[in-house]
């Protein structure tokens, strides 16, 4: 990974954690090799349990963007889910 690619992820990890919020740990932001393109992938706990999201892009800001969205669905049908559980 090039400079520049490892200070976009840097970046990438600060956007993460802003989109999950201040009570959501963001554990890893990683970049993942994939056939298609990029993919990201952001590990993170959410309640009592690690949960992940990843995107594919053509690049990393295509990927990124995508990611972006991906993380707040995830983090709706997730804390959606636990709260169907636990009832």
């Amino acid at each position: 990974m090039s400079d520049a690619d490892a200070q976009y992820l840097a970046r990438i990890w600060e956007d993460c954690e802003e989109c999950l919020g201040p009570d959501i740990e963001l554990l890893d932001v990683r970049r993942e090799p994939a056939d298609e393109g990029v993919r990201l992938v952001a590990r993170y706990r959410l309640g009592k349990r690690d949960r992940e999201s990843a995107a594919t892009g053509e690049s990393m800001l295509a990927a990124h963007a995508v990611l972006r969205a991906r993380i707040v669905f995830d983090r709706l049908r997730f804390g959606f889910s636990d709260i169907v559980t636990r009832h």
